[in-house]
């Protein structure tokens, strides 16, 4: 007999899913449907699938929840549930009924509250115990006797977790998914997490330390200081989201987990309820569940019972011609050999002669330490065929001979793969490359020959995604690699580990040619070969090369902001008649609300809301708004650039080397972190000011290049305008143009009022601006902003023509497209909220237009990097900063420098209007 199984069903979260994956349905009386008939349809999938004993449905009680009590603020930010999705649980819960199904819920406590409650109780009984939900919060309750499965798509596309694979998944164990959730913070409950820790260094810490409390237990072994210092600020914080996030399991619930045997539903009724609500599919659907809940016993052995349960693994191919020690292993049905490990010097020498005669090598490494460090990766998977086990390459005991120190094993092993790398004829494969060339050119050498990175390749079929982990693209090319564990350390490195990085190694071999399909099939190849893989090497150079900054310019700006914080805060609370925390929201919207009797702009589940936008309305009747602005900004700039800027300098270098990422943003622009020098402001002398602190190597000068208004030189290619093409043509000032068609005016005659306002326009349409928005942005009013939106639309009907083909198009195709083929999915274009569905069409929009503009300056970025490469020049590309590079340039190279990059910026790509960039030298980047 097998043992019995409970089915735990988080109702709200799963009828919510439903509710959003389904177009409307209702009955012919007009009763909304939809979220009941998903949630039935996965219900009864898994029922007949799992076979479970015992069945419970939990839902969400209406009543705030002891975690409001710990925290307001908590799930603050989610909009309500729409009446459409409210009017339906009810008739969930009477279909349930039908069902013999019970359901519980508990004032203050939420659904996983009495999942995590169960749970317990049913561990204590001997029960196996299958979550169904679409909160990933429940996977902090997976274990051996726990599994979880959530949709990932739709109703019908799910993801079945275990230990192995959440940690596959999320790179952590189930139980530290509330400690992931202290660190990082959880913006869907808007739980905070400590301020400045961000995922990349959640994952690192949870790697070296256990949980939450043995971070701390170690917080002054803890590196670079700023996390240190981060972790040390936020510890009241850490440990409030560890408690909004951990899964009550001593809910108040007095049943026990008998109680929940589940004998098949009440056939009449159920059908009678069924056909009230047209469930006509379901109908026949019901018998079969007939005498449910008794256990039963399956045909066959139990091994045989295992083999079939257990999902097809597919693994990576033997070699064809295994070594006679290895057929040997097999024989005697020992466990497979899947990497071979090398810590030797010989080691080394068979691996390099195995590349050579191969032509090809693949590797796959944690390169965190590559990035921080600009040293070898403490282990290493290489490959070196499809067909070949691979090698995982790990530094040797301590106590080994002659590699005791690190420094040693490092120099053998750049003294073994230099020539690998350098070669021509070896082929490179990989997973994030990029730490490949980084390393290189720290030692002042290039790497050589054709490469391919299955991430920045995987980036191209789906640039939305979140995360990318070499386990799931695998997988979709039915390969199976083992679980990821970053926990390696160099005195010792588990077996799971070594695994992992060997056997991913060998599968970039494997993904590879399904990628290259893919990306052929969607139109993405030539964008992949000519400007996304061969950028790879680019970024690699700007990072190694960083910028330089000047300290002590730096301390002096960072005391200048800390006096004119103080001197805000004297002045603020002068107007305000009292102290009070100028970051207390709370204590603020006391200050102008109540005391200076300022009328509320908005609402908030918590109080009056004192966002910028609210204080930027009421500065225009008290200056004291004005001054918390200003504060605001001051303090921002501050915390956020000028108390870190010591951390973030390289010791060694004295320069910053950001880390320039080209697989996170969804429009295909770069981004930069550690620090992010793409958000200093452009806009207002504060901000800019900060560029002061950025300079060039001694005897060198910032050369900076933008491109001139090119997402509006895009618009007008795209649209077809001969109004807008002619203005690009002629060289004319656009927002001048713009003024005097929509304001009929002569050109010569448009002041800088109608200007400002065609301005505003002409970037609004690109991002799809309403009148209530431009009205906000120009200060006019919403009357007079839809004349100006309409003015504009009837002088520049191609413009209009355009919107509408876009958002045309992605209803049809499901993506919008630019001008190189990059593709990004729009799921919401159809969507039911007009939210949604609203968001979407914009994105429909001004996904070309930023899209390629990103194409634009990344292919510039590639044919500049080739020349000066080409033509051995000093100048060296350092920055990219949405539209604008930045390079050092020796001043003998100036002249030369100004025609080549204007030249390759302006001629990259041939389009209906000229590309023009604009140009300038300084000894900062804020002369340039």
């Amino acid at each position: 007999m097998e043992k019995p199984r409970l089915l735990l069903v988080d109702g709200n979260s799963l009828a919510n899913r439903a509710f959003y994956a389904l177009p409307p349905l209702s009955t012919n009386e007009g009763v909304q449907t939809g979220a009941v008939f998903g949630f039935l349809t996965m219900l009864f999938r898994f029922i007949q699938e799992k076979r479970p004993t015992h069945i419970a449905v939990a839902f969400d009680h209406p009543s705030p929840t002891f975690r409001h009590v710990q925290y307001t603020d908590y799930k603050k930010t989610r909009k309500p549930s729409p009446a459409e999705f409210k009017e339906q649980v009810p008739v969930l819960k009477d279909v349930l009924d039908t069902l013999n199904l019970s359901f519980a819920e508990i004032p203050g406590y939420e659904a996983d509250d009495i999942i995590g409650t169960m749970v317990r109780k049913a561990e204590e009984s001997g029960y196996q115990t299958i979550i169904l939900s679409g909160d990933r919060d429940c996977l902090q309750l997976v274990s051996q006797k726990v599994e979880a499965i959530l949709p990932v798509k739709g109703i019908t596309q799910v993801k079945e977790y275990t230990p192995e694979s959440v940690k596959a998944d999320l790179g952590l164990e189930p139980c530290q998914v509330i400690d992931y959730k202290a660190l990082a913070g959880d913006s869907s409950d808007n739980i905070p997490g400590v301020k400045g820790i961000g995922e990349k260094t959640a994952l690192g810490l949870l790697a070296k330390y256990r949980d939450l409390d043995d971070i701390y237990a170690h917080i002054d072994e803890i590196v670079p200081p700023r996390t240190q210092k981060l972790l040390r600020d936020g510890r009241d914080r850490a440990y409030l989201s560890r408690s909004l996030a951990t899964i009550n399991k001593d809910a108040p619930l007095d049943v026990a987990v008998a109680d929940f045997r589940w004998h098949g539903p009440r056939v009449e009724e159920a059908k009678a309820k069924f056909t009230e609500l047209e469930f006509h599919t379901l109908v026949p659907r019901l018998a079969s569940f007939v005498g449910s809940g008794e256990p039963q016993e399956l045909e066959g052995p139990r091994e045989q019972r295992d083999q079939q349960e257990q999902p097809k693994r597919h693994e990576l191919q033997e070699p064809s011609e295994p070594q006679e020690p290895q057929r040997q292993q097999r024989e005697g049905q020992q466990p497979e050999q899947r990497f071979r490990l090398v810590e030797t010097s010989q080691g080394l020498d068979q691996l390099v002669r195995e590349v050579l005669k191969s032509g090809r090598m693949s590797v796959y490494a944690d390169v965190t330490e590559v990035t921080k460090d600009f040293t070898w990766p403490t282990v290493i998977g290489v490959a070196t065929g499809d067909h070949a086990i691979p090698y995982l390459v790990k530094p040797p005991a301590p106590q080994s001979t002659p590699w005791s120190s690190p420094e040693a094993w490092q120099e053998t092993l750049w003294g073994h793969f230099q020539p690998l790398l350098v070669n021509p004829e070896v082929q490179k494969f990989g997973f994030d490359l990029k730490w490949l060339f980084t390393l290189c050119f720290k030692r002042g050498v290039n790497l050589d020959g054709p490469y391919f990175d299955v991430l920045v390749a995987s980036y191209l079929m789906d640039p939305t995604r979140s995360t990318y982990r070499l386990s799931e693209i695998a997988r979709k090319y039915g390969i199976e690699v083992p679980a990821e564990d970053t926990g390696a350390t160099a005195d010792e490195v588990p077996p799971s580990v070594c695994e992992h990085f060997a056997v991913g190694a060998a599968s970039c071999f494997a993904v590879t040619q399904g990628l290259r399909q893919d990306l052929e099939q969607g139109g993405l190849l030539s964008l992949a070969d000519q400007v996304e893989q061969p950028l790879i090497q680019v970024l690699a150079a700007m990072e190694a090369v960083g910028v330089g900054v000047d300290l002590a310019l730096g301390r002096s700006i960072r005391q200048e902001f800390g006096t004119a914080l103080e001197g805000l805060e004297r002045a603020i609370h002068g107007m305000a008649g009292e102290e009070f925390n100028l970051g207390s929201p709370k204590q603020l919207s006391r200050i102008l609300f109540d005391k200076l009797g300022l009328k509320p702009v908005k609402k908030t589940k918590t109080g009056y809301s004192t966002d910028a936008e609210v204080l930027e309305t009421l500065s225009l009747e008290h200056e004291l708004p004005n001054r918390i602005l200003e504060y605001r900004q001051y303090a921002k700039l501050k915390s956020t650039y000028l108390d870190v800027l010591e951390d973030v300098v390289n010791p060694t270098t004295g320069r910053i080397h950001s880390t320039f990422h080209q697989t996170v943003t969804a429009t295909g622009r770069l981004s930069s972190s550690e620090p992010n020098l793409q958000n200093i402001p452009v806009r207002g002398e504060l901000g800019r000011s900060l560029r002061r602190i950025f300079i060039p190597a001694e005897g060198r000068l910032f050369m900076a290049a933008d491109y001139s208004q090119i997402e509006l030189r895009i618009m007008a290619h795209m649209a077809g305008d001969p109004s807008m093409t002619s203005a690009f043509t002629k060289g004319e000032d656009i927002h001048a143009r713009t003024a005097s068609e929509m304001f009929g005016v002569p050109f010569d005659k448009v002041d800088s009022d109608l200007r400002s306002k065609a301005k505003a326009v002409n970037f609004g349409v690109i991002y799809g601006i309403s009148d209530f928005g431009l009205a906000r942005n120009t200060g006019v009013s919403r009357e007079d902003a839809r004349k100006f939106i309409d003015a504009y639309f009837s002088r520049y009907p191609k413009v209009r023509e355009y919107m509408d083909a876009s958002i045309e198009r992605a209803r049809k195709t499901g993506y919008a497209v630019t001008i190189l083929g990059r593709r990004r999915a729009i799921p919401d274009i159809d969507a039911r909220i007009r939210q949604k569905r609203g968001f979407a069409e914009r994105t429909a929009i001004n996904t070309p237009i930023q899209g390629s503009a990103a194409d634009i300056i990344k292919l510039a970025m590639v044919r500049i990097y080739r020349r000066l490469k080409y033509e051995e020049l000093i100048s060296r590309l350092i920055l990219q900063v949405h539209d604008e590079l930045i390079f050092e340039v020796p001043p003998s190279e100036e002249d030369y420098m100004r025609e080549l990059v204007t030249y390759e910026m302006e001629h990259v790509m041939e389009l209906d209007v000229p590309l023009k960039v604009d140009l300038d030298v300084g000894r900062s980047w804020y002369d340039v």
